[in-house]
């Protein structure tokens, strides 16, 4: 399809809505939606897209061995000569019995600055992927429970979800579970964690048979501001103690301890987030916290993963709360700081911000997960919203990336003295079904305004979506397609190119009807390419179709400035097995700085053991089978 029929169809199928001027006076904390009341007609499908969607199996594939450095294939197009550097992305390991995002860290790298492209994958093996196999023969195993693993031994933190660079190619791998942990990126060990056990508040921490896994809600998106060399964690609480501090930042300049913030609302009562931090954000001044959605129900984390306990549903909170936190008052202060709250209409489960700011002013870009639960898995006993079908059974167990309504994209100016949104621009397409946190972005291109981002978006993959879950956002109060007319058919998944300063879909893919196009990453060409569109566009697609060459799932490259022409080339290779893809990055070297120092972790773990006093084995099987190989790794 031609790009300019491309942005006539998106210009004719959309809406858009600007609000400001006027409302800059008093706005209220919480903004009307600009849409107003529906119902809002379903946009005209884009020229060249399927109009069906099928989700390959390969999606909700189980990979538990690692890929041997291999030569990747180039299956169709030519490779371009300017590539270069090192994608990385994360990925799920689950076992038989692992359900939803419950999968160890499985690390894959893509090497470009070869003569031919070559993959490879480790699993991360911390300390914490030691001993869940120490002592999973024993009373004291992990046992998923969808979101995640635990057992008599606490919560098992399998930084498996998302990767931050500090300076120096120095490479953090993280989860909403547990501290975060440096790696290598040239061999994909653990180097350290980041930080002590201490460091992090624990849930529940007994004094006698104390967590070797100590129970702490963090934040999968830590970020680090390399005009400063600051990096920023949370350390949460979801246990409601009277006079307990719920919320404190954690500031590290990547050396050294890390500082302890306890924050509370203007009021003077503790910061609570009722959902998750899944996702920081800091401008220049400010540093952003998102209560994303998603609910996590107490009968998902005490009842096994196909139970009818764990499919018990909460319908996340339809608006955004975001707090702001002044950056200069977290440096200086010897206390606590204070969090604004900012509230947008519609869920999100990531977002952007403009690096720009002053202390008075910031931006924020949603791409909204409308009407959608992330924290949610297929259960076998789930049925289709619409046809009534049973669920697929190669598809039970895997997570549903599904918008339950169109998705919204935006942009909100924030008074930050106040928490009031001042000004916001917001718009659909048929390009935004399934608008999420999968992006890209060119890692050389200016920060101050957040411009072109590349999104992997879900479509609206009707094979993962369940009765249980939609029918909860069938009133949903921002709808925007009524409920019993979204294309239950499907729609195709896509690589979509938004310019958020302008508030407009710039360019767009859609993948085959029966191809799942995902984790996306943006590859600078070779030099100093600092153009929003100056590289390309590494993509993992999902496919059923094996062949001779291709194990079915593939990489896909694509020009960053010609999406819609389609990808310049395909990668593949004939034993190739991915599993589920999460956030990725991409590094110009594996050469890495490394720590100065490392967290004495047999230190923390044997003092832990030792208060197993009515059970000694607990300690000799941590010496003996995760201490002794973690520790060969370091040598």
């Amino acid at each position: 399809m031609d790009r300019r029929d491309f942005l006539r169809g998106a210009a004719s199928g959309g809406a858009l809505i600007v609000i400001g001027g006027a409302a800059l006076g008093c706005a209220p904390a919480s903004p009307p939606d600009p849409f107003g009341s529906g119902p809002h007609p379903l946009p005209t499908p884009l020229g060249g897209r399927d109009r069906w969607a099928r989700l390959p199996a390969a999606f909700n594939r189980r990979v538990t061995t690692e890929f041997a450095p291999s030569e990747l294939g180039v299956l169709e197009g030519r490779l371009p000569d300017d590539l270069a550097g090192h994608v990385l992305f994360q990925s799920l390991s689950l076992l038989p019995s692992d359900a939803g995002f419950s999968g160890d860290g499985m690390v894959w790298r893509l090497d470009l600055d070869g003569p031919t492209p070559r993959l490879t994958s480790r699993l991360l093996r911390t300390t914490d992927y030691l001993m869940a196999r120490a002592f999973e023969d024993t009373p004291y195993r992990f046992e998923s429970r969808g979101m995640t693993r635990l057992g008599r031994l606490g919560l098992q933190n399998q930084a498996n979800t998302a990767l931050v660079s500090l300076d120096g190619n120095r490479l953090i791998a993280t989860c909403d579970g547990g501290r975060p942990w440096e790696i290598d990126p040239a061999t994909l060990d653990p180097l350290s964690p980041v930080g002590r056990l201490d460091d992090y508040r624990p849930m529940v921490d007994p004094p006698i048979n104390r967590f070797l896994a100590p129970m702490g809600v963090a934040s999968a998106h830590p970020p680090y501001d390399r005009h400063t060399g600051e990096y920023y964690g949370v350390s949460l609480s979801i246990v409601p103690l009277p006079g307990m501090m719920y919320f404190e930042v954690l500031a590290w300049d990547g050396h050294g301890a890390i500082k302890r913030v306890p924050v509370t609302m203007p009021d003077g009562s503790p910061l609570a987030i009722t959902q998750n931090a899944h996702q920081l954000c800091v401008t220049r001044h400010h540093l952003v916290v998102l209560d994303a959605s998603g609910t996590i129900e107490a009968g998902k984390l005490l009842n096994p993963p196909d139970s009818w306990e764990a499919g018990q549903t909460i319908v996340p909170r339809p608006e955004s709360y975001l707090y702001v936190i002044s950056r200069d008052d977290i440096r200086t202060t010897r206390g606590g700081v204070v969090a604004r709250r900012a509230i947008i209409p519609r869920e999100s489960g990531h977002f952007m911000v403009d690096y720009d700011s002053t202390p008075d002013r910031l931006v924020v870009h949603s791409a909204h997960t409308s009407a959608s639960d992330f924290a949610e898995w297929v259960q076998p006993y789930d049925r289709h919203p619409h046809t009534g079908e049973p669920v697929r059974e190669e598809l039970v167990n895997a997570i549903t990336p599904v918008n339950y309504d169109i998705g919204v994209v935006g942009r909100y100016e924030i008074d930050a003295r106040r928490g009031a949104v001042v000004d916001q621009h917001v718009f659909y397409s048929d390009a935004t079904w399934g608008t999420g946190g999968l992006v890209a972005r060119n890692p050389l291109h200016s920060e101050d305004t957040l411009g072109d981002v590349y999104h992997a978006t879900s479509g609206f993959p009707t094979d993962l979506a369940v009765r249980r879950v939609g029918t909860g956002f069938i009133r949903h109060p921002y709808r925007l397609v009524p409920y019993e007319e979204l294309p239950w058919e499907g729609v195709p998944s896509g690589l979509v190119r938004i310019d958020h300063d302008a508030g407009s879909v710039a360019d767009a893919f859609f993948y085959p009807g029966d191809r799942f196009g995902w984790t996306p990453t943006f590859v600078p060409r070779r030099g100093t390419a600092s153009g929003s569109t100056d590289g390309y566009v590494v993509a993992v697609v999902y496919s059923d179709h094996v062949t001779e060459r291709s194990a079915g799932t593939e990489l896909w490259v694509f020009d960053a400035a010609h999406l819609a022409s389609g990808p310049v080339a395909k990668l593949g290779h004939p034993e190739l097995a991915v599993p589920l893809t999460l956030h990725s990055i991409w590094l110009d070297s594996t050469r890495s700085a490394g720590p100065d120092s490392s967290v004495d972790v047999r230190r923390e773990l044997v003092s832990r053991a030792a208060t197993w006093r009515f059970d000694p084995q607990v300690r000799s099987i941590l010496e003996r089978d995760v201490l002794g190989p973690y520790e060969a790794l370091l040598r």
